[in-house]
């Protein structure tokens, strides 16, 4: 009995520690604040969170938290990639809105998204989509639509039984998960994970975390604007001040060192459209006008100096390919296009950016004018 009480007495500090250490650096947010408690605040309080960027906060998470917690379906939905992020509820003239845009988004992403949206019985009355070039450059995307797979297979097989889009490679081969159908069976878990508690491998992570002062911690305003980078009630985000007072000498020069590098952000390896991407963005479009949901896209401009080497660079002209695509699979639908890859439709300026690809946000609205189409 003894030889137990000493062992339980020489362990007990060594688990206190772990928990502290887990509780304290929470890097993953699943202890002190979980990305459930930030959405209960964003879609509940209609509070701004600063201190997500310095927290690497896992952005499908907190999408997915927020989601689940809309009580009902929104008059506008925006989705794409970091592009379309700072697209906000003012510049539409409508509280009843929600910007679901992720960093580094791919076609899994959107189906995710509307996924989600679908699941919960969400789906808005309007959808804007934004369309990057690189959305159908398969050798470019990233496996962070994973975390929301559930909802990408939930949202191919509804495709794919409505009829729509011509899918080689399924679901199950792609993910593994062979969930699809009616329902989500196994949903992500933004809420709190005690199992995280004692958790070594939790230990392991956090405790390299200690050195550099970096931990989870949020806070909550209703000011739209801050020093740091904030994320809105409504989804969008504002860029931190630093971003805000950019020099347009700094943007040029990045530009000038990717153009220097040949690089246009992944559009590299990019000789023609994946075919399965396609075809997954045309049946989702379609899906979503079947449900009766106005589909809007969206060609966010490149800037000034990269759309000209875009133009100079013959194995970038994929970019053009691409918008050709999406104008003439929005005539055939008959969805209304807005914005161009050509900055010169909205005027577009180097002092209107942030970096090499972000449009400042005052800057925004112009970009996103109608543009004319004709039908073959």
């Amino acid at each position: 009995m003894k030889k137990w009480c000493k062992a339980f007495l020489f362990i007990l500090p060594l688990m206190c520690m772990v928990a502290a250490v887990n509780w304290y650096v929470d890097s993953y947010a699943y202890l002190r604040v979980t990305y459930d408690q930030i959405g209960e605040q964003m879609v509940g309080g209609s509070m701004n969170v600063m201190g997500l960027q310095e927290s690497d906060f896992n952005d499908r998470s907190l999408l997915l938290a927020c989601l689940k917690q809309q009580e009902e379906a929104k008059e506008l939905i925006v989705a794409g990639s970091s592009r379309v992020m700072n697209f906000d509820h003012t510049m539409f003239d409508t509280d009843s809105f929600y910007n679901t845009a992720l960093s580094e988004s791919t076609i899994y992403d959107l189906l995710a998204v509307t996924g989600i949206l679908d699941q919960t019985g969400c789906l808005p009355e309007r959808m804007i989509i934004g369309v990057d070039a690189f959305l159908f450059n398969a050798s470019h995307n990233n496996d962070r639509w994973k975390e929301l797979e559930e909802y990408v297979a939930y949202m191919e097989k509804a495709i794919e039984q409505a009829g729509y889009g011509a899918m080689e490679q399924s679901e199950q081969s792609r993910s593994g998960s062979g969930i699809a159908g009616a329902g989500i069976h196994s949903q992500p878990d933004t809420g709190r994970n005690n199992n995280k508690w004692l958790s070594l491998d939790y230990f392991r992570y956090n405790v390299t975390l200690l050195p550099s002062h970096k931990r989870f911690a949020v806070t909550y305003t209703q000011d739209w604007e801050a020093e740091q980078y904030l994320k809105h009630y409504d989804g969008s985000i504002a860029y931190q001040k630093s971003l805000r007072d950019v020099d347009v000498s700094e943007v040029e020069e990045l530009t000038r060192q990717s153009m220097d590098e040949h690089v246009v952000y992944r559009l590299t390896d990019y000789d023609e459209m994946d075919e399965e991407s396609v075809a997954l963005f045309s049946g989702l479009i379609d899906y979503l006008q079947a449900q009766g949901v106005e589909v809007m896209l969206y060609l966010p401009p490149y800037s000034p100096m990269m759309y000209n080497y875009i133009e100079s660079e013959e194995q970038f002209h994929i970019a053009f390919e691409v918008e050709d695509k999406i104008r003439q699979m929005a005539a055939d639908r008959g969805v209304v296009l807005y914005g161009s890859y050509d900055p010169a439709g909205c005027g577009l300026k180097m002092t209107d950016l942030y970096d090499i690809y972000h449009v400042k946000t005052e800057k925004m609205p112009d970009t996103f004018y109608p543009v004319s189409l004709k039908e073959n």
